[in-house]
C-alpha cells in the first residue's frame, strides 16, 4: 500500500502544477560576452509572474510574462544579470564568466549533466566519440568507446563486464536516462544495450560520484539519450553485419513536448539458414545454434509549463540462445532480458532552485533450460526494484547544495533449480524481500575563486523481510510475511578538494566510502548474464568500500594530460562456492566471503586540433582478493587483474567525405587456477595446486582500423558507408585455456596438452548508417 500511495502522491505533484495564461511571449538567445557562444542551461526567471524556463543548447528560449516584468538570468559559471523588459518581442543576453573552475566539465551544449568539477576521476564522451572507435561487427558500442578510458580495462573479447578500477562487473551502477539496467549486455557480452545512435553522451565516474547519484561500489556509467525538444526531427537508421537499429526524434509544432525511440533487431537467425547452403551439416555451427536480440528504448519530454517539465523513459530488451548438439549430448539454452520504466518531474522553485522527484522500475531476468547429456536441468533468477525519490537543488552565490531523500523496494529470485541426475533430483527455490529508506545531502563550496570542495553524505535504513527462513544443525529461523527479519544503518560520504592552479594546471584529492547492498555472484569463471543477483541478508552482509585518488591535469586548447593515483580497499566480498562436500539446506551458506584491495597509475593524453587527433591511455594496476577458506587466507590476484592496459587512438580527418581511425590494445593476461602438477592416486588422476589464480594467460593485444566515406545524396541527409577491420594482423588472443589429459601406452603414464580457445580472428565488417 504504501508503493501506491506514494506513486498517487507523485502523480498528484505533476498534476498540481497550474497552467498560467500570460499576457506576452517574448523570443531570446544567451551568448558569451567574450566569444558570443552561445550558452545552454541558462535558468531565465520573471520576478513577478514567477514563471520560468531555460536556454536550449543554441543558447534560444522563449518566455510567456506580463508586461513591465524583471527578468532575471541565471547560470553557475557565469554573472547572474537582471533585465527589465517593457515592450520587446526579441532581445539578445550577454553574459560575463565567473572565475570559476570550469575547464573539467567539456560538455559543451548539454543538459542535465551531473560531473562536478571538484571531483577526480570523472570523464565524458560524446556521440560523435562513439562513431569514431571501429566498428565490431558493423556496430558502434558505447561501453566499447568507454572502454579506451583509462582504469577501465579493455578485457577480452566474448567477457562483456565492465572493470573498474580493480573492481568486479557487479560493483557498477549502470543507469540510462535515470533508470538503472542491471544486465547491459546483448550476444554474450559482445555489444551494450545502449543505442549508439540516440545516446547523447556517456559520464563516468570511478568511485567518486555524487552522493546524490546512488553509485555502485566501482563506478557509476550515467548514459542520456537524446532531448528532442533541443534536436532538430530526425530518422536515423543504421545497417550493420548482425543487425539493424532505427531510430527517430519528433517533437510538436509548439515544441512543448518531443519524443526520441530507438529499436535495434538481430538477424542472426537468418545464418542459419544461408550457412546451410556453404557448409556441409557436420561442420555447421550456424544448424546447431540460434541466437536472436533486440531492444527498444525512448524517452518523452513534456514541458507543460514554463519552468517545470515532465520526463517519461523507458527500456525493454532481450537476448534468446539456443545450441543443440547431438554428438556431445548438449541441447540447452539461455534467455535473459531487462525492462526498465523512469517517470520524472523537474520544476523550477524560486529564483536559485529545482525540485526533481523520480519514481522508476527496474527487472532482470535470466533463464537456462535443457539437458546436459539427457538430464535435464532447469535453471532461473529475477531481481527487480521498484523506487521513489524526492530532491532539490540550491544554488547560492558560494554555494550549490543538494538535498533529498527516498526510498526503494528489492524481491529477488537467486535461484529456482530444478536437476535430474541418474541417482537424484536437485530442487530449491529461494526468494528475497528487502528495501530501504535513504537521505542525503551535498555541497560544493567556493571559498576561493580557485578553490572548489565537495562534501556529500548518504544514509541508509536498509532491512531485511519475511517471509524468511533458515535451518541450521541446531535450531530453524523461521519468520513470517512482511516482518524485519533483520536490518543495517549504512552511511557512504564523499570529500574532495580541486585546486586550479596557474598555466592551467589543476590539482585534485578526494576519499570516498562507498556501500552497496547488492551482489553479483559468477557462476562461472566468465562474467555471463546467468551470474547471480543477490541483496544483502541477515547472513550476506553489505559490501563496503574506501578509496582514495590524487589526480593532475593540465589543459591546453589543443591537448590535455591526465595523471592520476588511486588505491581502495574492498569489504564483504562473495565468491560463489561449487565444491561443497556436505549438504546445505541455505542459500546463503553458498559463498565464501572474504576481502580486496587494488592500487595503481592511470595516465591520459589527448590531442583534439588539427588533421591528426588521438588519444594513450595507460593504466598500470594491481587487484587481489582474499578468502579465509582458500589458501588460509594468502592474498591471490584477481582473476581479471591487469598489470598494464594500454590503448592508443588515432584520428584522421582527411576531407568533409574521408574518416580514418585505428585503435590498438595492449593489456596483460587474465589470471588462472591451472594445476602445478599431477599425480596417480589409486588408479585415478589427481591434480595438485599450489595458489589460486596462480597462472596467466599470454597478453592480449590488437590492432582495429576503420574508414568512414560521406556519400553524396538527395534522399538522405547524412549517408555514411564504414568499413572496418577488427584483429588487422589476425592474433590468437585466448578466451580460455585447459589442460587435455589422456592416458598413454603405459598403465601410468599420462600425455598432458595445453588448448588455447581463441575468438574473433581478423574479421571484416561493413555497416551504412543514414539519417533523413
Amino acid at each position: 500500500m504504501i508503493y501506491k500511495f506514494c506513486f498517487f502522491c507523485f502523480y498528484f505533484l505533476v498534476a498540481a502544477v497550474e497552467f498560467t495564461a500570460q499576457n506576452k511571449c517574448i523570443k531570446g538567445r544567451v551568448r558569451q560576452a567574450q566569444n558570443h557562444q552561445p550558452i545552454p542551461d541558462v535558468h531565465i526567471w520573471a520576478s513577478r509572474s514567477e514563471q520560468g524556463t531555460i536556454t536550449d543548447q543554441s543558447g534560444k528560449f522563449e518566455i510567456c510574462l506580463d508586461a513591465h516584468e524583471l527578468l532575471i538570468i541565471s547560470h553557475a559559471a557565469f554573472v547572474t544579470q537582471r533585465i527589465f523588459i517593457d515592450n520587446n518581442d526579441s532581445i539578445t543576453i550577454f553574459l560575463q564568466k565567473k572565475e570559476v573552475i570550469t575547464h573539467e566539465v567539456e560538455v559543451k551544449g548539454q543538459r542535465e549533466t551531473v560531473l562536478n568539477p571538484a571531483l577526480p576521476a570523472t570523464s565524458s564522451i560524446q556521440s560523435k566519440d562513439i562513431f569514431r572507435i571501429p566498428m565490431l561487427l558493423g556496430e558502434a558500442d558505447v561501453v566499447g568507446a568507454l572502454r579506451q578510458l583509462p582504469g577501465i580495462q579493455s578485457v577480452s573479447e566474448g567477457i562483456g563486464g565492465v572493470f573498474v578500477r580493480g573492481g568486479s562487473p557487479g560493483q557498477n551502477s549502470f543507469l540510462l536516462d535515470g533508470m538503472e539496467l542491471l544486465n547491459p549486455v546483448h550476444l554474450m557480452g559482445v555489444f551494450s544495450v545502449f543505442n549508439p545512435l540516440i545516446t547523447s553522451r556517456a559520464e563516468v565516474f570511478k568511485g567518486h560520484s555524487p552522493v546524490s547519484l546512488r553509485s555502485a561500489l566501482s563506478s557509476a556509467i550515467s548514459v542520456v539519450s537524446a532531448n528532442p525538444l533541443y534536436e532538430n526531427q530526425f530518422a536515423k537508421g543504421s545497417i550493420g553485419n548482425i543487425a539493424s537499429n532505427l531510430t527517430f526524434a519528433l517533437q510538436s509544432k509548439n515544441k512543448k513536448w518531443g519524443v526520441t525511440g530507438g529499436v535495434r533487431r538481430s538477424f542472426l537467425e537468418l545464418y542459419r539458414e544461408a550457412s546451410s547452403l556453404f557448409v556441409d551439416e557436420d561442420n555447421n555451427y550456424f544448424s546447431q545454434s540460434f541466437y536472436r536480440f533486440y531492444d527498444f528504448n525512448g524517452r518523452l519530454v513534456l514541458n507543460h509549463s514554463p519552468g517545470s517539465r515532465f520526463n517519461l523513459s523507458w527500456y525493454m530488451g532481450n537476448d534468446n540462445f539456443s545450441i543443440d548438439n547431438d554428438d556431445v549430448g548438449y541441447d540447452a539454452g539461455t534467455n535473459y532480458s531487462n525492462k526498465a520504466l523512469s517517470m520524472q518531474w523537474v520544476k523550477r522553485i524560486g529564483e536559485n532552485g529545482l525540485l526533481k522527484v523520480l519514481a522508476d522500475y527496474t527487472y532482470t531476468r535470466s533463464d537456462f533450460n535443457g539437458k546436459i547429456i539427457h538430464n535435464p536441468l532447469s535453471f532461473k533468477s529475477w531481481h527487480q526494484k521498484l523506487s521513489l525519490n524526492v530532491e532539490q537543488l540550491k544554488q547560492y552565490r558560494y554555494h550549490t547544495i543538494k538535498y533529498g531523500i527516498g526510498t526503494s523496494n528489492y524481491k529477488t529470485l537467486p535461484q529456482d533449480i530444478y536437476w535430474e541426475t541418474l541417482s537424484d533430483t536437485i530442487q530449491s527455490r529461494n526468494i528475497f524481500r528487502n528495501f530501504d529508506i535513504t537521505w542525503f545531502v551535498e555541497d560544493t563550496y567556493k571559498p576561493l575563486p580557485k578553490v572548489s570542495l565537495y562534501a556529500g553524505i548518504r544514509g541508509y535504513y536498509y532491512a531485511s523481510l519475511g517471509p524468511y527462513k533458515y535451518v541450521d544443525d541446531n535450531y530453524t529461523e523461521e519468520v513470517s510475511a512482511g516482518i524485519i527479519v533483520d536490518h543495517y544503518w549504512l552511511w557512504n560520504s564523499s570529500i574532495s578538494l580541486a585546486y586550479a592552479a596557474p598555466r592551467k594546471n589543476h590539482y585534485k584529492i578526494a576519499w570516498t566510502r562507498a556501500v552497496q547492498p547488492r551482489h553479483l555472484a559468477a557462476l562461472s569463471t566468465m562474467p555471463l548474464p546467468n551470474d547471480l543477483w543477490m541483496m544483502a541478508s541477515p547472513r550476506l552482509k553489505p559490501q563496503l568500500g574506501h578509496q582514495w585518488s590524487v589526480q593532475y591535469e593540465k589543459s591546453r586548447p589543443n591537448y590535455s594530460l591526465m595523471l592520476g593515483v588511486f588505491a581502495r580497499i574492498m569489504k564483504n566480498q562473495l565468491l560463489f562456492n561449487m565444491l561443497l562436500d556436505r549438504e546445505v539446506l541455505n542459500f546463503e551458506d553458498l559463498f565464501y566471503t572474504g576481502k580486496g584491495r587494488a592500487y595503481g597509475v592511470e595516465f591520459s593524453m589527448n590531442k583534439r586540433a588539427g588533421i591528426f587527433q588521438g588519444a594513450i591511455n595507460y593504466t598500470l594496476s594491481k587487484s587481489e582478493r582474499s578468502f579465509s577458506d582458500i589458501f588460509n587466507g594468502e592474498w591471490f590476484n584477481d582473476k581479471f587483474d591487469r598489470t598494464h592496459d594500454l590503448t592508443f587512438l588515432i584520428n584522421c580527418e582527411l576531407s568533409k567525405k574521408w574518416y580514418l581511425s585505428a585503435n590498438w590494445t595492449y593489456a596483460t593476461g587474465i589470471a588462472m587456477t591451472l594445476p602445478a602438477g599431477r599425480m596417480w592416486i589409486m588408479g585415478s588422476i589427481m591434480n595438485d595446486y599450489d595458489g589460486f589464480n596462480n597462472f596467466r594467460l599470454p597478453p592480449y593485444h590488437r590492432l582495429d582500423i576503420s574508414t568512414s566515406f560521406r556519400l553524396k545524396s538527395r534522399t538522405f541527409k547524412e549517408s555514411v558507408i564504414n568499413f572496418s577491420i577488427i584483429n588487422v594482423y589476425n592474433r590468437a588472443n585466448p578466451y580460455f585455456l585447459f589442460y587435455h589429459v589422456s592416458k598413454g601406452n603405459n598403465n601410468y603414464d599420462i600425455d598432458i596438452k595445453a588448448r588455447q580457445i581463441s575468438l574473433f580472428p581478423i574479421m571484416p565488417s561493413l555497416s551504412w548508417k543514414f539519417e533523413f
